[in-house]
């Protein structure tokens, strides 16, 4: 059922069917036919999506004359806006719009449904290294051969034809992946967080095997610690060259309402700046832990909870401004965006008169900051508000997020 539905078609018919009329199939079959036909149009519709996105990339490369930034990151900042994603994720997806260009038979399958994204994504992804002639002889190999594959399949077989047919371009590649190293951060819940370390798969194998191989030891010895404990409090010893992990200095900036602040047992969360909500035990168990851990309290508006602060006059952000920029803001104050503050900017430009003050500044990742100041782009301020103006027109407003948010949005569609 189903199977003969062009993916245009698709939703209405499902909606359509009368599945409690069925009387042949058993156990919901005809329901696994209507999710795996929905499937099919999801994949349609993205592939439709990535054409319209390459079509766009391609005009704004026709308006962009010699000599002028690169359009893609215009391009990214847009769809990030657009779609209410991170620039990251827009990148992601504009990479990969371009990329299936350059592949006809995937892409003729992919617009048909019968490939999804993420396969599409990891084709694209191993193929970077080719060239466009040699882009269209792999196309012309895998592309019949990736209707049923899994994301991982997919990738394996793409690595294993582009290492065919240009095994130099695959090594070039692979030693500008092994040099792209990084450590990132990334909030989990109840005060816990991931540290992801990308590196050299042996160093980092290494690595984890010296903490494994040191908290078994400790084990056997009788640490009634668990081995999770054991590897990551000897991960962070060794990296703060603390002796023990408790003992890492911590400045602690709590924001609570006047109830928590008081000792009242509200159940109200805690929010820790850097990180997200916090219950108040956490809080406490932060404060008591860290031997030179203190409290920083911010002046907050009683009316929409934003961060009220002086305003100094000079040509950067002084340290308390600064600081008070990136409590009030938490995240890029790009709509769409939400990676970490890298850089303080001047809605108006100091240099047209702008003041350093915290009503004429937001903080900015460093990808946001870049394409603010794109040909076409214009970012006003507004009250206590941020108009982002981008080349089509589009208008997208940004909001300071209140510190003790109560499902209010951060960056609200005109």
């Amino acid at each position: 059922m189903f199977t003969e539905t062009a993916p245009e078609a698709v939703l209405a018919e499902v909606r359509g069917h009368d599945f409690g009329a069925d009387r042949g199939p058993r156990f919901g079959a005809n329901r696994i036919d209507a999710i795996v036909a929905l499937d099919r149009a999801i994949s349609a519709a993205q592939a439709e999506q990535m054409a319209q996105i390459a079509a766009l990339h391609a005009d704004r490369v026709a308006l962009t004359g010699v000599g002028r930034p690169d359009p893609t990151i215009s391009v990214i900042g847009e769809i990030s806006m657009a779609r209410t994603v991170g620039l990251a994720a827009a990148g992601t997806q504009v990479g990969t719009a371009l990329g299936v260009e350059r592949l006809p038979e995937v892409q003729v399958l992919f617009l048909a449904g019968q490939l999804s994204e993420p396969v599409v994504r990891a084709v694209v992804n191993e193929s970077v290294s080719l060239s466009a002639d040699d882009l269209l002889v792999l196309d012309g190999e895998i592309a019949a051969q990736l209707v049923g594959l899994t994301r991982h399949e997919a990738a394996r077989l793409t690595a294993r034809a582009v290492i065919r047919i240009d095994a130099e371009a695959a090594a070039v590649r692979a030693e500008r992946n092994r040099a792209d190293q990084r450590v990132s951060l990334f909030p989990d819940t109840d005060g816990v967080a991931h540290l992801h370390a990308r590196g050299p798969a042996e160093q980092i194998v290494a690595a984890h095997a010296a903490l494994d191989q040191h908290a078994r030891a400790l084990r056997a010895a009788g640490d009634p610690r668990t081995l999770g404990q054991i590897m990551t409090q000897t991960l962070v010893e060794r990296v703060t060259g603390q002796s023990y992990a408790e003992d890492t200095n911590v400045e602690v900036h709590l924001v609570m309402d006047a109830e928590t602040f008081t000792g009242q047992d509200t159940g109200e969360p805690v929010d820790l700046a850097g990180y997200g909500p916090i219950s108040p035990s956490v809080a406490d168990d932060i404060i008591a832990g860290a031997p030179n851990a203190w409290i920083r309290r911010f002046l907050v508006d009683p009316v929409d909870g934003t961060l009220i602060v002086r305003e100094p006059r000079r040509r950067h952000f002084d340290t308390t401004t600064a600081s008070h920029i990136r409590a009030r803001d938490q995240r890029c104050r790009q709509p769409g965006c939400d990676l970490k503050i890298r850089q303080h900017d001047h809605i108006h430009a100091h240099i047209d008169g702008g003041e350093s003050t915290a009503t004429n500044g937001q903080g900015l990742c460093t990808r946001s900051h870049t394409i603010k100041h794109l040909p076409g782009w214009k970012v006003t301020p507004d009250g206590n508000t941020t108009v982002w103006t981008t080349p089509t027109g589009h208008t997208y407003i940004s909001r300071p997020p209140p510190l003790l948010p109560k499902d209010q949005p951060h960056h609200p569609r005109e």
